[in-house]
């Protein structure tokens, strides 16, 4: 299953794609992961998250939002 969110609002309509992907294939070492495509503005970039660090990689995102939006509150 593919996770796709596109940011209409953005002038070059950002996008994050999110598929499950495994890692080091057909070796003793292979590791289900998640492959995040992040693209906009004609640039595009792929980052490989393991499970293992699937909720610390979104909780660090909430986190990063929820201070944002106080910051942005605060200097309103």
């Amino acid at each position: 299953m593919t996770y796709r969110f596109i940011s209409e609002a953005a002038a070059d309509r950002s996008a994050l794609t999110a598929e499950p992907v495994v890692l080091r294939r057909g070796t003793d070492r292979a590791e289900p992961a998640v492959a995040v495509r992040i693209s906009g503005g004609g640039k595009s970039r792929m980052l490989y998250i393991t499970l293992d660090h699937i909720d610390e990689v979104l909780t660090g995102i909430a986190a990063t939002a929820r201070k944002a939006a106080a910051d942005f509150r605060h200097d309103a």
